[in-house]
């Protein structure tokens, strides 16, 4: 099981409070106001994209920790990166829940765009462990760290970006972004075990 370092209890917290002050806003978004076109979209996916944004930046923190946490094999250390942002989730999950229920969100959809969160929640935990290891003044990390996720997730052309991902997974569609995540955490993690291994050869 995933020890969690204390320096990350706040970050936990703050993303616990966001996602639920997220929710409280979807709730009470009034359904015909001010348009109906972002009606829509507050009673919608909102939620869920206010999650993924918050997640990704919980799951930088994560792996940033994790540089300075100990030594642990590279499958161990894969099952942390991963473990950790799972539970962030885990902690909002009954928003999670309460927003599927109000918005009648099929299971199957939902389980979906909640499988989605975990593999965005890893890779950015795998971003955050690379970029603690290899920037080592605080400054231009946290400039590197922020600059790539803002860069990759919000421009919606982006493949990286999980908003129209979460968008697709709410009307039905499984999406390819949600595939392209997959991939993209199998490759990071086998070539990261793979580099480690030989080095420890040596």
């Amino acid at each position: 099981m995933a020890r969690l370092p204390e320096a990350l209890l706040t970050p936990y917290h703050g993303f616990a409070i966001l996602s639920g002050a997220a929710l409280v806003a979807s709730l009470l978004w009034p359904e015909a106001e001010p348009t109906a076109a972002l009606s829509a979209f507050m009673r919608g996916p909102f939620f869920l994209h206010a999650v993924a944004f918050l997640l990704g930046i919980l799951a930088l923190q994560v792996g940033e920790a994790e540089v300075g946490y100990g030594a642990y094999p590279p499958l161990r250390r894969a099952a942390r990166l991963g473990g950790q942002p799972a539970l962030g989730l885990g902690i909002v999950l009954p928003f999670l829940l309460l927003h599927r229920a109000e918005a009648a969100l099929p299971w199957p959809e939902w389980g979906r765009a909640v499988g989605f969160l975990l593999l965005y929640g890893l890779l950015w935990s795998v971003v955050g462990y690379g970029t603690g290891v290899v920037v080592h003044w605080p400054g231009l990390r946290f400039a590197v760290k922020y600059g790539i996720y803002l860069a990759a997730v919000l421009p919606p052309a982006s493949p990286l970006s999980p908003f129209p991902a979460l968008g697709g997974l709410w009307e039905g569609l499984t999406g390819w972004r949600f595939v392209l995540y997959g991939a993209v955490d199998l490759g990071v993690l086998g070539a990261w075990t793979w580099t480690r291994r030989r080095s420890s050869k040596r």
